[in-house]
């Protein structure tokens, strides 16, 4: 008897559970079917806004013509048809123009003010995009609040209209906001690169803030500004006490500086810091002070990988002119700095171009051979490798043979 009932509430769990998927499922249906319905609808209403003979009317009449089109849309999307950067000049207007004239513009600067929900959330954003396409005269301080809320989502989007605006106080609110910490500094930072203001007078006056966040980012963002007499007040900064502010000086000057530049960058090879010693030696090469090779390729031999790297690089960018103080590196006691020398006649092309010759011919030169060997050597088993693997299938075996003839026998498979 137990499991007869047992049995029939089962069946009548499992009867209720399917009534209520089949409800649910038509309830999820029929709200998906209605936000289709009312997309539609606003992609009719634009559409309608961009046609001919609709475009040219008065902003009144386009209203006029949009209420009767849009009037089942809801508050929403109507606020995502106006936010939407897709939206044409003359349809946001108009939508905007029924915005405020169904639900009015104080809603919308009270959405951009404050938020405690998610969907509040959602319309803050919203309503600050809106009211910053339409050039507001609140936007300003709608934007000031949401940056100095610790709120990710509102920040970004308030720091992102920021970073777009040519309002003067626009710059003041993200200079501001770097200096607060609240928020990333190396997202205000690509805001305020990506401004279409001028800001190397609030870069170069950065440089002195006591604040070394800001000193290290204002010294990182005027390497927009090669232009602007600029070598002199970042050349200071490489005696900062901050090893990042050093960093963020040398690689600026690489781009932008000149003799002091390259003077600084010497001193910083010698910096206690990695990374700073790393950007020295990139800043020599991308100055092409061929002149000084000797004393970057002196960091072949660092004991920080990214410094070796940092000093093959920069010797690469001076191009084949250092090939004189790579070919004394070969000698040196430090296999790392005689691995480092070969890899940079490798990358350079010096050494690919000279093994294809020799090998083309029956009498190869002495000094030459030595050269070759010395390089090979330096370079190790997986380095003669991979010239025989560079040169293919008619050359390779030839310079296999080569290498093999001056004493480079673990050259790969025959």
């Amino acid at each position: 008897m137990t499991m007869i009932w047992l049995e029939m509430l089962l069946a009548v769990a499992a009867l209720i559970a399917a009534v209520v998927w089949a409800a649910l499922s038509v309830h999820l249906l029929q709200i998906q079917r209605r936000r289709v319905a009312t997309r539609r609808l606003v992609a009719d209403a634009i559409a309608l806004l961009e046609r001919d003979d609709v475009r040219h009317l008065t902003l009144t009449e386009r209203i006029s013509r949009l209420a009767v089109t849009a009037g089942g849309a809801s508050r929403e999307l109507i606020m995502h048809a106006t936010a939407d950067r897709d939206t044409p000049d003359a349809a946001f207007r108009a939508l905007l123009g029924y915005l405020s004239d169904r639900w009015g513009l104080d809603a919308l600067l009270r959405d951009g003010s404050a938020h405690q929900s998610a969907r509040d959330k959602w319309r803050r954003i919203t309503a600050l995009r809106i009211l910053f396409r339409s050039n507001h005269t609140a936007i300003l301080d709608l934007l000031a609040r949401a940056v100095d809320e610790t709120d990710v989502d509102v920040a970004d989007t308030a720091l992102s209209l920021l970073g777009t605006s040519n309002e003067p106080r626009a710059m003041d609110i993200l200079f501001d906001a770097l200096a607060a910490h609240r928020h990333q500094a190396s997202r205000i930072a690509i805001h305020i690169e990506q401004s279409p203001q001028s800001t190397a007078k609030r870069l170069k006056i950065g440089l002195t803030n006591g604040d070394p966040v800001v000193r290290l980012w204002c010294a990182t963002l005027l390497a927009r500004y090669p232009e602007e007499p600029i070598e002199g007040d970042l050349a200071k900064l490489a005696d900062d006490a901050d090893p990042r502010v050093r960093k963020a000086a040398i690689q600026t000057l690489g781009k932008v500086g000149d003799l002091l530049a390259a003077d600084r960058a010497l001193h910083l090879l010698h910096d206690p810091f990695p990374y700073v010693r790393a950007h020295a030696a990139r800043a020599l090469g991308e100055l092409a002070r061929t002149d000084l090779a000797d004393r970057v390729a002196a960091l072949l031999g660092d004991s920080d990988w990214w410094v070796r790297l940092a000093a093959r690089e920069s010797l690469e960018m001076m191009g084949s002119d250092v090939w004189p103080v790579l070919m004394r590196s070969l000698n040196h006691s430090d296999r790392f700095v005689r691995n480092g020398a070969a890899e940079v006649f490798q990358n350079l092309g010096v050494l690919d171009s000279l093994i294809v010759m020799e090998a083309a011919t029956d009498n190869p030169g002495a000094a030459k051979i030595d050269m070759l060997r010395r390089i090979a050597a330096a370079g190790g088993v997986r380095f003669t490798d991979s010239l025989v693997e560079r040169a293919g299938p008619v050359v390779g075996p030839r310079i296999r043979h080569l290498l093999a003839t001056i004493g480079l026998q673990h050259v790969g498979a025959a």
